[in-house]
């Protein structure tokens, strides 16, 4: 799961009800003080076209609430685009029903909310893409309703009004541009640290681990790839924890982990699976598997951890493995290498099953 993955999948309906409550909230004051005549100009028909649009608005939300996540809770990737396509063509099309519809002069000011709506995407492109849309449809709209939404050309603030209305929608759209740029650059780097990474390991942790192991069921099964899934313990870790104390615990947990990311390619992915379990998704075949989790298994079992001036602990894994076969789903996978990593456990430790 990238950084972006990793944030929309935590903020996804937040960023789709956004710009829902503005449409289905401006529907009806417009409707309410059309009603009360407050402003006649809008008409009926169109405004009864807006209202029912917005419906129509609220019930694709509603369809991606519902749709947007697959079995290991995650948000599917055409959820995420189809929701961005979703609040960029809500935002574009909101904008100018108001825009057009209602006239007034101080709309104008609206458009940073709208621009706005866009940057939780941190997408750069998609941003500038709805800026360069929203500002020209604004620009149109005085030309289209003139009268309504600007000060005649010969009056002596036309000039100055125009000069600072573009100065300021040019600054403002330069800064939501920034902060979208930086904030996908560094937010979401911080983001990533902190929703996919185990803070005393630095492993991956479970909760994007679902989609890694999707993605190795379908190379599998797509006959792209060969993988393999190794579950390991650490030996005796709750006794660690009572002779020795949580800290040391800790101290063992980062060697071990440190070891078995030193001891793995660069394209294979290591996860703390919970406690003191480690599970590595190698990519390679079984042989060459087996070979990987034994050079592992000696490199952990060589040296003891030095935790204090005194205190030396010998540390041991127990190592399930099993490979990915066609057929076979990701849970499944995980029982199985999760059973053979209990057998090894049951019959002896140190060991590879």
């Amino acid at each position: 799961m990238s950084s972006i993955d990793a944030y929309l999948n935590r903020a996804f309906r937040i960023i789709v009800v956004l710009p829902l409550t503005g449409a289905t909230t401006s529907a009806f004051v417009f409707t309410i003080f059309r009603l009360l005549g407050w402003w006649p100009d809008i008409p009926s028909r169109l405004l009864a076209v807006y209202d029912v649009v917005n419906v129509f608005y609220f019930a694709i939300a509603v369809y991606l609430f519902r749709t947007c996540k697959d079995e290991f809770g995650i948000i599917r990737p055409e959820k995420i685009k189809q929701g961005k396509r979703f609040v960029g063509f809500l935002v574009v099309a909101q904008w100018n029903f108001i825009s057009y519809m209602i006239p007034d002069r101080e709309w104008w000011a609206y458009l940073f909310f709208f621009i706005a709506l866009t940057i939780v995407f941190f997408d750069i492109r998609f941003t500038s893409i709805l800026s360069f849309l929203l500002t020209a449809s604004t620009v149109i709209s005085w030309i289209v309703h003139g009268k309504y939404m600007f000060l005649s050309s010969a009056d002596p603030l036309f000039y100055p009004t125009l000069v600072l209305r573009l100065f300021c929608i040019g600054l403002t759209i330069l800064t939501l541009l920034f902060i979208t740029y930086f904030g996908g650059k560094y937010l979401v780097e911080e983001l990533e640290r902190h929703a996919n990474y185990d803070p005393l390991t630095n492993l991956l942790n479970r909760r994007g681990m679902g989609a890694y192991l999707k993605s190795a069921c379908e190379k599998v099964e797509a006959g792209k790839a060969s993988f393999c899934l190794m579950m390991m313990d650490i030996d005796d870790f709750k006794h660690v924890n009572d002779t020795h104390g949580h800290d040391c615990g800790d101290e063992v947990l980062r060697r071990v982990a440190y070891t078995v990311t030193t001891g793995v390619k660069k394209d294979d992915y290591v996860f703390r699976y919970g406690g003191e379990e480690i599970l590595v998704l190698l990519q390679t075949d079984f042989e060459t598997a087996q070979l990987v989790a034994e050079r592992i298994r000696k490199d952990i079992a060589k040296d003891p951890v030095r935790y204090r001036e005194g205190v030396s602990v010998p540390v041991t894994v127990t190592i399930g493995l099993t490979a990915f076969e066609r057929g076979k789903e990701a849970h499944a996978v995980l029982e199985e290498a999760d059973a053979k990593l209990y057998y090894g456990k049951r019959h002896g430790k140190n060991c590879i099953c």
